[in-house]
């Protein structure tokens, strides 16, 4: 019981962890577009965001 306790504990610690990373790279990404003038494919490329955090990012900006 106790090994199942601490894999679902560190299982919600690092899905908290990467929730926490996109937020703040959509919140980087906002202040990019706002005072650099950059489109969103350029402040992903600038960042270097790849794969399904671009889908993440994007979708989570049209909101």
């Amino acid at each position: 019981m106790c090994e199942s306790v601490r894999k679902y504990a560190e299982e919600e610690a690092r899905k908290s962890s990467e929730a926490t990373r996109i937020d703040t790279l959509v919140s980087d990404i906002r202040k990019m577009m706002k005072n650099m003038k950059c489109s969103l494919e350029d402040a992903m490329n600038t960042l270097e965001i790849t794969g399904n955090e671009r889908t993440i990012i994007s979708n989570r900006l049209q909101k």
